[in-house]
């Protein structure tokens, strides 16, 4: 019995006093574990801070099964006597919390960066898109504005034209009027001036008589009636007799000569002839003339030849015929010749 005691004081003593080989491996397993838990910390805290907010939760689940594994696994083989399971748990949830909590506020502050840069990009992309809105509605609004002033322009410009236009015209129509006008007074000036003693004073007493009429022109065809109008004439004073030109002219009747050449109007180079019933018959537009004023002509002698001169459109005989006391030239005095030719034996066609 007494040996009994014994053995228990010497059991205790042994485990009191461990031996000192003993009292170093546990304090080389407890250095182990703990350089083991700072490596952990380390792996913890350097996945949270270059990972993502989304991924970091994942990778720190990993990491703390991880360290918990790892450490578990190391100290269940190296741990040192007596220390147990529960406390290697123990350490290894505080290790898994510390490593949350650190992971946790550098994803917040991470996630709050993005945030505000994600906001920024938005409210750049916004403002670029605001922009190139503003630009487009300015471009249209200038081409709108550009049309519209050209248009303005075109139709400003179209209606100064018309404008000058009919300006010019009734420039124009004054200028004719003016000028017929002249025209008119310069041939009334002239037929007073041979009334009181110019070509008209020629003797008139050997007007020879008798005899028929001739063509003033080989066919007596007519290309213009008396009275007619057209682009050429406004009132037609005479007959326009178709001929070549150089054609022969010939007196229609015997007369004396009263005038024979061009007094720059529209009559050209004519011949004016006083008859013995006391007509005048004039030829216009000659090329050249075959009298002279004062000469005695017989019905069928040539005068002249066919031309254009003065106011003409074309070859062709201007024939004109005033009644007794009216001065040649007077063209709205002028009478229809066809009768007066038809009467002295002259067919026109």
């Amino acid at each position: 019995m007494a040996s009994q005691p014994s053995e228990r004081k010497a059991r205790r003593a042994e485990v009191a006093d461990p031996d000192p080989d003993e009292r170093r491996g546990w304090l080389s397993h407890a250095i182990a574990a703990l350089a083991i838990s700072a490596l952990g910390l380390a792996v913890a805290g350097s996945v949270a801070l270059t990972t993502n907010a989304q991924t970091t939760g994942r990778s720190s689940d990993r990491v703390e099964t991880s360290v918990g594994t790892s450490e578990e696994v190391t100290l269940g083989n190296n741990r040192p006597p007596g220390t147990s399971k529960a406390r290697i748990a123990t350490d290894s949830a505080s290790l898994r919390a510390f490593a949350r909590r650190a992971e946790s506020a550098a994803q917040t502050s991470r996630t709050a960066g993005v945030r505000a840069a994600i906001v920024n990009e938005r409210a750049a992309q916004r403002a670029e898109e605001l922009s190139k809105t503003a630009e487009d509605v300015t471009r249209t609004a200038r081409d709108a504005s550009a049309n519209a002033r050209s248009a303005d322009l075109a139709k400003a410009d179209q209606e100064t034209r018309l404008t000058a236009f009919q300006l010019a015209e009734q420039h124009l129509r004054r200028a004719i009027a003016t000028r017929l006008a002249a025209e008119y007074d310069r041939q009334q000036a002239e037929a007073a001036a041979n009334l009181a003693g110019g070509t008209d004073q020629v003797d008139l007493s050997n007007i020879p008589t008798g005899g028929g009429g001739v063509s003033p022109v080989p066919g007596a065809v007519i290309g213009a009636h008396f009275g007619q109008y057209g682009v050429w004439s406004r009132y037609h004073t005479g007959l326009d007799f178709r001929a070549a030109y150089g054609t022969p002219i010939k007196a229609v009747k015997a007369g004396i000569v009263l005038y024979a050449g061009n007094s720059g109007d529209w009559a050209g180079n004519h011949v004016a002839i006083r008859h013995a019933d006391g007509m005048t018959t004039m030829y216009s537009h000659m090329s050249s003339i075959a009298a002279s004023v004062g000469a005695t002509v017989q019905a069928g002698q040539i005068i002249g030849y066919v031309g254009q001169s003065g106011r003409a459109f074309g070859a062709h005989l201007h024939f004109e015929l005033y009644p007794v006391g009216v001065k040649y030239g007077d063209v709205y005095k002028a009478i229809n010749p066809q009768p007066w030719l038809a009467a002295n034996g002259v067919r026109t066609y």
